[in-house]
């Protein structure tokens, strides 16, 4: 959720960036924070298949031991997420054409194409964090179980 959360107000500063390289006057809108909720809900959805992927890899023994760390983890579904939706949504016949060309075209699509990256590193550093301080399994005192009538 915070991954979305910081990559919505990215694209939000990416968007006033490209208003500046294009001249236009700057205006605080209801549209900025529909950009930050919007990068909030995609980057949920985002977030529950990341972690789905995750725990059905490192559920498994023999894959767990070839898993990168968080961050890489997270940068790998960041390109992931690039490749298969941000590239074709920026380079293909279906780009918002108006919009990605106003000001300098070439740096509206680098800073957008980023976003994903962005998400991914997020994401990462936001699990290994959690990592730390939240363990994935309880630890056992002694090594059993008791219970409260003893």
């Amino acid at each position: 959720m915070i991954a979305g959360l910081i990559t919505g107000f990215i694209a939000r500063i990416v968007m006033r960036i490209v208003a500046l390289t294009a001249h236009l006057p700057l205006q605080f809108t209801s549209a900025t924070l529909n950009v930050v909720f919007i990068g909030l809900f995609i980057g949920i959805i985002a977030g529950i298949v990341y972690s789905a992927s995750v725990f059905a890899l490192s559920s498994s023994p023999k894959v767990r031991k070839y898993l990168p760390s968080p961050i890489w983890r997270g940068l790998i579904f960041g390109v992931l997420i690039l490749l298969i939706i941000g590239l074709p949504n920026l380079l293909g016949p279906s780009s918002p054409g108006d919009d990605i060309n106003l000001g300098n075209p070439l740096l509206n699509r680098s800073m957008f194409a980023a976003l994903p990256l962005i998400y991914g590193l997020t994401l990462g550093g936001a699990e290994a964090i959690l990592d730390r301080y939240i363990p994935r399994k309880p630890a056992a005192l002694d090594g059993e179980i008791k219970s409260s009538t003893e």
